[in-house]
């Protein structure tokens, strides 16, 4: 039994994976799950907290049995899974960007948002990379499934919206896309573009055929070394952290970033090393962010308290 999130996005994931399954002589069945994340939507992400929004219902239901696997944007997972349940395949990875999805309305791209331009994004990492950049964008928090977001924004007067580009190919809305922002301007979040495949650590020959069906390990190298980055400056819904690894010339190159929520404190910096040692990777890259001032961010962040 494979669990998955009730959305169109959590199904199309759910039933990728179902087909490698079947591909490989192991067919599953689904079943939906709601989660804390899907039953709140009209609050942002850090005021609900940021411990398993979007997987800790399917992780009950691993531990109890009533699922045998459940599939995860890798991006929802949390660094620290519970005891039990292990991440035993990391798919190949779609492309990780942030994408500008623009209002019907609005011709240009995100370059040519006017001054004072309202621009949705649900996510505190987006919201600080744009305001770094340009602090006179008025951002307005936009939460929901894919297609939610879409139609919010078309019944707005905002200049447009960011999504995940790897979320809006999957469900065919490619062509939405008015332009893609890479890393120079906007860290992804870890391990954006893949996906997790959980199940219980005692499940071996599950494990096994996961990893014959769905695992890339290129792909799992590189979100080894973002989720260790991620996991040592102990962040979550309520902190802007990116990473971004990717393999170039046989090598791990690592960039990572600590803002501030307001855009007024952005800290970021990148380090190169072997695939084999991605998590001394990005512990390491976490620890150099700590020392040029990444701690005091957090720490205001986190006295500040939910926004």
């Amino acid at each position: 039994m494979l669990g998955t999130r009730g959305s169109n996005l959590a199904r199309w994931q759910a039933e990728w994976v179902q087909a490698r399954l079947a591909a490989h002589g192991a067919p599953a069945t689904l079943l939906e799950i709601r989660t804390t994340g899907d039953k709140i939507t009209d609050v942002p992400l850090a005021k609900i907290g940021d411990k398993g929004l979007f997987t800790k219902e399917l992780d009950y239901a691993l531990l109890e049995g009533r699922i045998d696997l459940a599939v995860h944007s890798l991006k929802d997972l949390p660094t620290r899974l519970p005891e039990g349940i292990a991440l035993a395949a990391v798919s190949a990875r779609e492309e990780p960007w942030d994408a500008f999805v623009a209002h019907p309305g609005f011709a240009g791209d995100l370059d040519d948002a006017p001054r004072g331009a309202a621009i949705g994004t649900s996510s505190l990492r987006r919201q600080a990379q744009l305001l770094a950049w340009r602090p006179d964008l008025r951002i307005v928090s936009v939460r929901g499934n894919v297609e939610t977001r879409l139609a919010r924004l078309e019944a707005s007067d905002w200049c447009g919206i960011i999504l995940a580009a790897a979320g809006l190919s999957r469900l065919g809305y490619g062509a939405r896309i008015r332009g893609r922002i890479g890393a120079a301007r906007m860290i992804p979040a870890v391990s954006q573009g893949a996906l997790g495949v959980v199940c219980r650590a005692a499940d071996a020959a599950l494990q096994e055929a996961l990893r014959a069906a769905v695992h890339d390990a290129e792909a799992a190298a590189c979100t080894r070394a973002e989720r260790a980055f991620l996991r040592r400056l102990e962040g979550g819904c309520q902190a802007p952290i990116g990473a971004y690894a990717a393999l170039e010339a046989g090598a791990l190159r690592l960039q990572g970033c600590v803002a501030d929520v307001d855009g007024s404190a952005l800290l970021r910096a990148e380090a190169i090393g072997a695939p084999d040692a991605a998590e001394q990777l990005g512990v390491g890259l976490a620890e150099t962010l700590l020392d040029r001032g990444a701690a005091d961010i957090l720490r205001r962040i986190r006295l500040r308290g939910p926004f």
